[in-house]
């Protein structure tokens, strides 16, 4: 075990100590039963999400000290709920704020059996993730102990707003991620500005040829938004379902290359927030520079080829 530099304050853990077993399962159900009326309703884009008017009903109704202990007692739902790890079975969760909203945001870690580790996603991306489809910074995340493994510290420092970000959890902990990673590699290395939520870099994107597929206009709205300033090579995804919905996601870049995530990773968070199962694909749709120094089709193929093998991928080519 590593060694702990960081000084928690001990009321937080005195304070939840002191939820009855009786209210943490009636939290715990309540919250479900708003998460489940949110699922299932991607044109909402509320998948995973508590909205800020409940956040605070929820405080007062369990006496509650504030919203960032609610957040911490959240975790277990959020691990339960939300996190997918079919390879380890150690379930992670994920609880952010969202700074334009109040909004809560639950996300878990996902991995993929069968196919490579690089593959997973952790909680802190998933939440990350899950606000960039929202178009939405994360003030504060809690997560069960306040120091990301370096991957996620990497995955974080991205985000241009990564410098007021604030991470708490149940030990008592509140820490500023220049304190967990006070010398980043940066976008500011390569001369970019970072990750933006809603931010169209793209906005001269166009298809190779036209394209007579419902998912296109979709798909490259969202291509225009993929934060892929490296390679200069935008993607995104969008994921048919059998109820007639989609879900999108693009390509989130990191600086280090390395974590960046897949537009698939991107697509399946929102899957997954939603309420849909793997079983739920019948298709998907990639947008992407075919031939281009970073080209997603084989990757795409790959990872869903192992988690929905008799969907499709339907390739468009396009220049940015």
């Amino acid at each position: 075990m590593s060694a702990n530099p960081f000084v928690a304050d001990s009321a937080v853990p005195e304070r939840l100590g002191k939820v009855t077993e009786a209210d943490k399962l009636a939290l715990a159900e309540a919250v479900v039963a708003a998460l489940t009326i949110g699922n299932k309703a991607p044109q909402h884009n509320m998948g995973a999400v508590i909205p800020a008017e409940f956040v605070g009903e929820l405080v007062s109704r369990f006496a509650l000290h504030s919203v960032r202990d609610l957040m911490c007692l959240l975790l277990d739902v959020a691990a339960q709920k939300i996190a997918k790890p079919l390879i380890s079975d150690f379930h992670v969760g994920a609880v952010g704020l969202e700074t334009e909203t109040g909004n809560l945001i639950l996300g878990g870690n996902i991995e993929f059996p069968t196919t490579h580790l690089g593959y997973t996603l952790h909680g802190e991306g998933f939440v990350f993730t899950r606000a960039m489809s929202r178009g939405t910074n994360i003030a504060i995340i809690a997560i069960g102990e306040a120091h990301p493994c370096a991957h996620c510290r990497q995955c974080l420092a991205e985000y241009a707003a990564s410098d007021r970000l604030e991470l708490i959890d149940p030990l008592g902990h509140t820490l500023t991620l220049a304190q967990l990673y006070p010398w980043p590699f940066d976008p500011a290395y390569l001369g970019e500005r970072g990750a933006v939520p809603g931010r169209e870099l793209w906005p001269n994107l166009r298809f190779d040829e036209d394209s007579v597929s419902p998912a296109a206009k979709t798909l490259l709205g969202a291509g225009r938004r993929s934060h892929s300033p490296y390679s200069k090579c935008p993607g995104a995804l969008t994921l048919h379902l059998r109820d007639g919905a989609t879900v999108t996601g693009t390509a989130i870049e990191s600086v280090a290359f390395n974590p960046t995530i897949h537009p698939v990773q991107s697509a399946l968070v929102d899957l997954l927030a939603h309420g849909y199962g793997y079983e739920d694909i019948t298709g998907a749709s990639l947008g992407t520079v075919r031939g281009g120094s970073v080209d997603y089709t084989a990757s795409a193929r790959e990872l869903l080829s192992r988690i929905a093998p008799n969907a499709p991928v339907m390739v468009m080519g396009w220049t940015a």
